[in-house]
């Protein structure tokens, strides 16, 4: 079934919106999640999020900025993303986890992704739905960082303290500051959102409101869950731990998004990877989690 047939036969009753649970570069297999998607329900996707951890590193020197061990970096992966990124044709617009290509989102470079990305430093984010507010935070918590001139960490060399995300990343680059101080949000992007005073339709953030019943946490304050109170949005979607939950957050439904898959060898996508969610022209109504588990 071809893409103008769906649109004709069903995209003027309602619009379909797809959430994306971490993909980690599999670019590929997200693609051949959402045709799929389409397929099973009849009709276009109209607007595709991710909730971090997508993984568009589409040079080998991006690898260069992703947090965590070496045995992560994948730079013989390019061909692949690049030839998945350029087939992508669903609009897409993003939060930031932990393992991006943070010099290209930080100091945010649209004509890099070949303008086919949306992204922001946290707030209401653009896409293509008419009419839907859907607010989101970039990376993750840590009460030692919320600041850009946080001094926990000593420089390698005498350097001014950035003000900015550009100006941090450009002091990683030059070896100043460690990679990972570009995973965390600061005090000022949780009281932008804070302070919408609107209440959106969907909020995204990377990490859980709530610690996972599994997770050892170690910090008191959970930023995430401060937001999702505050916000009362109908529906939240987060990433973050690879597995896949419901709950619910003040009042707040709150779906945790599996990985995409559990092998980087594996074509078949894990239960509870994406949401999927109507859009009537008022509101977001009919979630349902894909693949069904």
């Amino acid at each position: 079934m071809k893409t103008e047939k769906f649109v004709a036969e069903g995209s003027q009753q309602k619009q379909l919106v797809v959430v994306m649970g971490d993909v980690h570069s599999m670019v590929h297999l997200a693609a051949e999640g959402i045709e799929q998607i389409e397929a099973e329900e009849g009709m276009p996707v109209s607007q595709v999020f991710s909730v971090g951890d997508l993984g568009l590193f589409l040079s080998p020197d991006d690898w260069d900025f992703l947090t965590g061990p070496k045995k992560y970096r994948h730079p013989e992966y390019c061909p692949v993303i690049r030839d998945a990124w350029e087939a992508w044709r669903w609009p897409l617009s993003m939060i930031a986890g932990n393992h991006e290509p943070f010099h290209r989102l930080r100091d945010w470079q649209p004509d890099y992704f070949g303008g086919k990305l949306e992204y922001g430093d946290g707030g209401l984010l653009a896409h293509q739905v008419a009419g839907m507010k859907v607010a989101g935070l970039n990376g993750i918590y840590h009460p030692q960082h919320l600041d850009f001139q946080s001094t926990l960490e000593k420089p390698i060399r005498s350097s001014p303290r950035p003000k900015s995300w550009p100006e941090m990343v450009r002091l990683v680059a030059g070896g100043t500051l460690s990679r990972n101080r570009l995973t965390y949000f600061k005090e000022t992007e949780v009281q932008k959102i804070l302070s919408l005073g609107e209440r959106p339709h969907l909020l995204l953030t990377h990490d859980w409101p709530v610690r996972p019943h599994y997770c050892d946490e170690i910090y008191d304050r959970r930023p995430e869950g401060e937001i999702c109170e505050a916000l009362r949005a109908p529906y939240a979607c987060c990433g973050h731990h690879h597995t896949a939950a419901q709950f619910r957050c003040g009042s707040t439904e709150v779906f945790a998004l599996n990985i995409i898959t559990t092998s980087e060898h594996s074509h078949r996508i894990n239960p509870g990877w994406a949401l999927l969610l109507d859009w009537d022209g008022e509101s977001l109504c009919n979630p349902r989690v894909w693949p069904a588990g």
